[in-house]
């Protein structure tokens, strides 16, 4: 066999053109499309037909004198845009490191958490999409839009945890969202009340993500995603959101199946007008005076001394961020809206982990921790429910306080709520599906099943500071199915996987999942339905 070799001198001629044709090809692999009249070039995945699109706006940054409005539409621009890079987070302070560092501490690996702080900006209202066929539109896939949670003051679409590509590879076109947060995305105020055509302020986080689920809709197509077969889901505040959505009329028809994971605004909302007043405290607390011209003020003030204001109102209990009923967005209390069975008429998924107060002990009440003063706080918080709920979640010393305390306001906050929604639904003709998260990693006894444990398994990208076995691989890829048949039929049964009975208030069915998967009846029942009596009374 002849080899034959490039002399030197040609080898230097011909390599700006393979180089040129080099580039031309990976140009050319670049997946490109057209969404809302903008051309944009992503990212090709590593598999045939995979592609990412990050930092996609979907509305004008909320800046200026667009601060505390509704999202405003994109001004249109024909200029070729990248959509290679994640935009930056909207404003925040930087607290969820400290919370996934708490998480991993407890299994020794700490030192392993990503400490890089994510640049924040107001011109933060963009989306990140992953598909497996985005040049493929004969057969369209199902669409899942994911709020991320953080109390609504923390968080960002793009974080690592959130990484469509798992879920897509199962089926699906994967979006995730930035919203504003905190002060800039939830505040009333008097005079922004007064602005507004429709006399309403508080809800702009909200309006952000009825925003990108807009942009959905008139663009989804593009990448392959069917905007016939949207659905919404989230967790913690992620989740409250979605269940504000199933509640606002201003949603109605822009998603077709909801899953809601570990938390309700059942007792969350505000009234426009407690919400106002914790808007004039803010203003106070910059050094604005009411009779100045408050807005103008107002929208001057830096992000960060407005993010620092806000979170010294909500250390003193003064100020929540979170939904509001303003009488537009949310014309009454969710929870009276899914008591009279008038949300939005979609099949529902939802649940809550075993533990999730494990994890929040800055939300446990703020009491000796002493039978006495358990004893006292249950009284004085509980009402008449209090003798049951303290025989069902006893403290004998002073020593089971803390435990005591842990596990029933797990259930008070965020397990009883997540049954008594999924009641509500079924008991308005939709289908509905109630699970319970078990699993607890090894080493992880003191937090169990904690808050945004399951998160990991959904999206099938687990952190690497978790211990990890062939369990947690058997139930990411359950969960994950279950997850994206729901997505794509508005039921998650599937061949192959135990079957998931729908809940209804006479057999009380739920999922586990966890070192088990199979149904059961009746979780925390008795308890649950004590605090189902309390949720009725609030919401008349």
């Amino acid at each position: 066999m002849r080899l034959h070799v490039v002399p030197p001198y040609l080898a230097i001629i011909l390599a700006p053109l393979f180089v040129a044709v080099h580039t031309a090809l990976a140009q050319a692999a670049a997946p490109q499309v057209q969404l809302d009249g903008a051309h944009y070039t992503g990212i090709a995945g590593p598999r045939q037909g995979e592609a990412v699109f990050k930092g996609v706006p979907f509305a004008a940054p909320p800046v200026g004198v667009l601060r505390w409005r509704p999202p405003e539409p994109l001004a249109p621009s024909g200029a070729p845009r990248a959509a290679t890079v994640a935009g930056p987070s909207c404003p925040q302070a930087p607290v969820l490191i400290a919370f996934r560092k708490g998480i991993a501490a407890a299994f020794g690996t700490a030192n392993k958490v990503d400490t890089t702080v994510v640049p924040t900006s107001e011109d933060c209202l963009t989306l990140n999409i992953w598909t497996a066929h985005w040049n493929d539109r004969r057969a369209l896939r199902p669409v899942m839009v994911w709020f991320h949670g953080g109390s609504n003051m923390y968080g960002e679409g793009s974080s690592a945890e959130y990484d469509g590509a798992a879920l897509a590879r199962r089926g699906v076109v994967l979006v995730t969202i930035n919203y504003r947060l905190g002060a800039l995305g939830f505040l009333s105020h008097p005079a922004l009340t007064a602005e507004s055509p429709d006399k309403a302020s508080g809800n702009y986080g909200l309006l952000d993500q009825i925003a990108a689920l807009q942009w959905v809709k008139r663009n989804i197509r593009a990448v392959g995603g069917d905007p016939g077969r949207v659905t919404i889901f989230g967790e913690s505040a992620g989740s409250i959101n979605v269940l504000a959505l199933m509640a606002s009329p201003l949603s109605k028809g822009l998603f077709h199946r909801a899953i809601a994971e570990s938390g309700t605004p059942m007792g969350a909302s505000q009234s426009l007008v407690q919400a106002e007043a914790a808007g004039v405290a803010l203003a106070r607390s910059l050094g604005i005076d009411s009779t100045a011209d408050v807005l103008a003020a107002l929208r001057r003030a830096s992000p960060q001394a407005i993010i620092a204001a806000a979170g010294r109102l909500v250390l003193a209990g003064q100020y929540t961020p979170g939904p509001i009923v303003d009488g537009w967005v949310l014309p009454q209390r969710p929870g009276k809206v899914f008591d009279d069975g008038r949300q939005n008429a979609v099949p529902l998924l939802i649940g809550s982990n075993e533990l999730e107060m494990s994890t929040l002990r800055t939300y446990l009440p703020r009491i000796p921790r002493t039978t006495d003063a358990y004893a006292q706080w249950a009284r004085s918080t509980l009402g008449m429910a209090a003798p049951r709920l303290l025989a069902l979640y006893p403290a004998a010393t002073d020593a089971d306080v803390d435990d005591a305390l842990v596990r029933l306001t797990t259930d008070l906050f965020i397990t009883c709520p997540s049954r008594y929604v999924a009641r509500a639904v079924a008991q308005a003709g939709q289908p509905v599906y109630l699970y319970y998260f078990t699993r607890v990693l090894p080493g992880g006894a003191k937090l169990g099943a904690y808050h945004s444990a399951e998160i990991g398994y959904v999206f099938g990208n687990r952190a690497s500071w978790l211990p990890n076995d062939a369990v947690d691989d058997s139930l990411a890829a359950t969960i994950g199915e279950y997850w994206v048949r729901f997505a794509t039929t508005g039921n998650p049964n599937l061949a192959g996987r135990p079957e998931w009975p729908a809940h209804d208030d006479v057999s009380d069915r739920s999922m586990e999942l966890g070192d088990r998967v199979a149904s059961q009846s009746s979780v925390r029942r008795e308890a649950c339905d004590l605090v189902a009596l309390g949720l009725r009374v609030q919401h008349r």
